[in-house]
């Protein structure tokens, strides 16, 4: 799929210093991240013994995922960008020193949880638009796949080491620990964001429209431009039926498999391995021809992998396809991400992005909801497997439907026809 790779140093995105002060930053907070996540959902279950209430976390986290993230695009689209993101990295550390301290003095309640679930959420419909809208200004943009690679890895790397590094910590030292540890990965953000230089932290936006006329304008440029829209169609079918699949992580762990704490981490490590291989496979590349191919391709090997994944009958079969699942899925998101970058004019990116960000984020939580309940509905505990089976399917019929649409799709230049919105669209 590939015709060549980039001359060395290989990730040319790592030659813009200020993209790796914020890249280093990221994944140190990202596995801080990742191991409140298990933190939480184990905590969860543990209180709750129910995969239905696991499904109440995902939507704890979702809606403000679903509903805040067009007005953070707004807002990542009329201020300045860096100054936004220490707002919403400091919110996120007090919020998860708060679980900390609420653990410690054994306070904590599923409703804490739920709580603090939301508020991050909250604080991350602002702060994903404004990252992702600030990426094409820290590389050219002959590097932007290659950065929008690295920028995955920082998360997925993450999603390697967080949930190892907490199912080893988990047992002896407790959940508190856990948050407290999230809380000291957010000073790396904050302490990056400080040595980040010369770059264009604003939109280019002279203007401040009303917040509801900025909302629609960027709905109705994704509606407007079609191949915006399916793109974000194609990442949520991939979100609501695929990635939903990791708040029943911990049902696989503890009641299929009954490999308990560790079992839960590996498996989250074994995704989270895959897509970080997937993600510096990526981003080695200078240039990757039938882009489109890739993207279909990709969503497909994804999709089986899960299908195969619930009706494997043990723990290492189960985390080589997560491995896989893992790889697949961060070429099919960066594939799409890639696609929308270049394909939106700056003084809208923010809300573009943002619409990226609720089908990456806030969907898949949308989507642990439904699972968990169709869990239930299916047997409970028993019936997780079946759930990541039908949305495993889901997703692969959808792609295979449409996949002549996107075959032979090629990433174009970022030219005059997409540096302008055109009159009544902004």
């Amino acid at each position: 799929m590939s015709e060549q790779t980039a001359p060395h140093p290989r990730f040319a995105a790592f030659q813009h210093r200020n993209f790796t002060l914020l890249w280093c930053g990221l994944i140190v907070s990202n596995v801080g991240t990742w191991m409140q996540n298990v933190a939480q959902g184990w905590l969860m279950l543990q209180l709750t013994n129910s995969p239905l209430w696991l499904g109440l976390l995902g939507l704890s986290f979702a809606l403000p995922m679903i509903f805040l993230p067009l007005v953070g695009g707004v807002v990542a689209d009329h201020v300045d960008r860096i100054r936004l993101l220490y707002v919403t990295q400091a919110g996120q550390l007090l919020v998860a020193l708060t679980l900390a301290v609420l653990s410690w003095t054994g306070q904590i309640n599923v409703w804490h949880i739920l709580a603090a679930s939301f508020l991050t959420s909250s604080l991350l419909a602002f702060d994903n638009p404004a990252r992702q809208a600030l990426i094409p200004d820290l590389v050219p943009q002959q590097h932007l796949m290659n950065a929008i690679s690295l920028n995955s890895a920082s998360y997925n790397g993450a999603a390697l080491f967080g949930p190892a590094l907490a199912g080893a910590l988990l047992a002896p030292l407790g959940a508190g620990t856990l948050f407290f540890i999230n809380a000291v990965s957010y000073l790396a953000v904050i302490i990056a964001l400080t040595g980040v230089r010369n770059v264009r932290r604003h939109s280019g936006v002279e203007e401040r429209a009303p917040l509801g006329k900025a909302i629609m304008s960027g709905l109705s440029y994704a509606w407007r431009v079609r191949f915006i829209l399916a793109l974000l169609g194609l990442s949520a079918l991939a979100a609501v039926f695929g990635r939903s699949y990791q708040n029943l992580l911990p049902v696989f762990a503890r009641d299929i498999w009954k490999s308990g704490e560790v079992g839960y981490g590996i498996l989250l490590s074994a995704a989270g391995g895959g897509a970080l291989i997937g993600a510096f496979w990526m981003a080695s590349f200078r240039h990757l021809k039938r882009q489109g191919a890739v993207m279909i391709s990709s969503g497909l090997v994804f999709s089986l992998c899960l299908v195969l994944f619930a009706i494997s009958p043990s723990l290492l079969l189960g985390g080589i396809l997560l491995f896989i699942g893992g790889l697949a899925s961060t070429v099919y998101g960066t594939m799409i991400a890639t696609f929308i970058q270049v394909t939106v004019p700056n003084q809208i990116r923010g809300r573009m992005m943002s619409l990226y960000a609720i089908t990456l984020i806030g969907l898949p939580s949308l989507g642990a909801l439904g699972s968990g309940f169709l869990a239930q509905l299916l047997g409970g505990l028993q019936g997780a497997p079946r759930a990541v089976l039908i949305g495993g399917a889901l997703v692969g019929v959808v792609l295979l439907s449409v996949a002549s649409l996107f075959w032979k799709r090629e990433l174009a230049p970022l030219g005059p026809a997409v540096t302008e919105i055109k009159s009544g669209t902004d």
